[in-house]
């Protein structure tokens, strides 16, 4: 648990976190899909503090922001399962803009099959180069998780901030904002 005297924002503890990972050579390794599930996380202290709620086909969350970087190589989030196996396929979207805007560009999408996601993993989401994917600081952006199949107790979650420590973002839940935050990192040049 955090010390809650030395509370660090979500957003700083996820770089630390990301880093220790990488030098510790923490994970399960790349997928041909662009997908690798980081799973030994266990040493590390978060500062997390609420699932996002079962990803059923009734729910869609979104998480918006002021991209940091130019062209956007990674997109990676912290997911669990409720420690059980899980069978939703869960969508996740990468939009230049949102999707209610008439210029909004898609620029990556992926399929994750739940069953294979670990408890408490981060989920790192390789994008795409394209002609799209350049010319990003400064814009805004919006990553979309959803899924086609997911069922109570079937389905996988996400983790969200207690605090809105992402103040020029917003988490929707099912079209209602949260004070919260995705749990997200951005990685780019």
């Amino acid at each position: 648990m955090c010390n809650k005297k030395k509370r660090i924002p979500v957003i700083k503890s996820f770089c630390a976190a990301a880093i220790l990972a990488l030098l510790t050579g923490c994970g399960s390794g790349s997928a041909d899909d662009g997908i690798t599930l980081i799973d030994e996380m266990s040493q590390i202290d978060f500062d997390i503090d609420y699932p996002v709620g079962q990803i059923t086909k009734e729910v869609t969350v979104t998480q918006d922001f002021i991209s940091n970087a130019d062209v956007i190589s990674q997109v990676w989030l912290y997911g669990a399962t409720y420690m059980r196996e899980n069978t939703a396929t869960i969508k996740v979207r990468l939009y230049h803009g949102t999707p209610d805007e008439a210029d909004a560009t898609m620029l990556a999408e992926w399929t994750i099959d739940s069953s294979t996601m670990e408890d408490n993993s981060i989920i790192k989401l390789d994008v795409p180069d394209s002609e799209n994917n350049t010319g990003l600081t400064g814009e805004h952006c919006l990553i979309e998780i959803s899924s086609p199949d997911g069922e109570p107790d079937l389905s996988p979650t996400f983790w969200m901030t207690e605090e809105d420590v992402y103040p020029d973002g917003h988490l929707g839940i099912s079209g209602y904002e949260q004070y919260n935050d995705l749990w997200f990192q951005v990685v780019g040049k």
